[in-house]
C-alpha cells in the first residue's frame, strides 16, 4: 500500500448523516481554490469559527476549571448560550438548511455517499456539508476516487479531500472521534 494510501486509513471512518451539497469544478478552478482557504463572512462558517476559538482556548480554560471551579462553569453557561445563538442565526440565515440529510460514510480525508448521476474518477468537486448537530460547515475541493452504479440505479461516489485547511480537518477529526465516543457511549448502556 502506498503511503498516500496508508496516510487514508490512519483516519478513522464513520457511518453519519449531514447536510451535504456539492458541485463539479473545472481543473482551473481547482488548482487555484479559490476562496476555500479564505475565512467566509457567512453564517455557515459562524459554528466552524467559534469551535476553532473554543478548542484554541481550551488549555486555558482547564487552567481556570482547575482554579477556579465556578467561574469556569459560568464560562462554559455564558459559551452554550453563544452556540445557541449560533444555531440559530444559521438556522434562519441559509437555504442549504432545507436540504435533506444524507447519509455518508465520512472520516478525516474523504467521504463516500450516495447520488443520482455518474461523476468521472479523477474528477473535482466542491463540497459544502455541515456537520449535526453542531451545525459546523465545512468546505473543501476533492476528488472522486470511486464511482460505482447500485442496484437501484444510483452511485457511490467515494471522495478525497484535496484542499482541506488543517482547521477544518482538525474539526472533522473532534467531530468523528467524538460521535465514536456517543456510539460507544450509546452501545455500552
Amino acid at each position: 500500500m502506498s503511503r498516500e494510501g496508508q496516510e487514508r486509513r490512519d483516519f478513522f471512518r464513520i457511518d453519519d448523516e449531514i447536510i451535504l451539497n456539492y458541485r463539479l469544478v473545472s481543473s482551473d478552478e481547482f488548482l487555484k481554490g479559490d476562496g476555500l482557504l479564505v475565512n467566509e463572512a457567512s453564517s455557515l462558517t459562524l459554528a466552524t469559527g467559534l469551535e476553532k476559538m473554543k478548542a484554541s482556548s481550551r488549555i486555558h480554560f482547564r487552567h481556570v476549571e482547575k482554579e477556579m471551579p465556578e467561574v469556569a462553569r459560568y464560562f462554559t453557561h455564558i459559551e452554550n448560550k453563544i452556540d445557541l445563538i449560533a444555531r440559530h442565526v444559521m438556522m434562519n440565515a441559509d437555504g442549504l438548511f432545507t436540504e435533506n440529510t444524507q447519509a455518508v460514510s465520512i472520516s478525516g480525508s474523504g467521504l463516500a455517499f450516495t447520488i443520482q448521476e455518474e461523476l468521472p474518477i479523477g474528477s473535482h468537486i466542491e463540497l459544502k456539508f455541515i456537520l449535526k448537530p453542531s451545525l459546523l460547515c465545512i468546505r473543501t475541493f476533492s476528488t472522486v476516487v470511486s464511482c460505482i452504479r447500485e442496484d437501484n440505479g444510483q452511485y457511490k461516489i467515494a471522495v478525497e479531500f484535496s484542499k482541506l485547511t488543517e482547521g477544518d480537518q482538525d474539526v472533522l477529526i473532534r467531530h468523528v472521534v467524538q460521535k465514536q465516543m456517543n456510539e460507544i457511549r450509546e452501545h455500552n448502556e
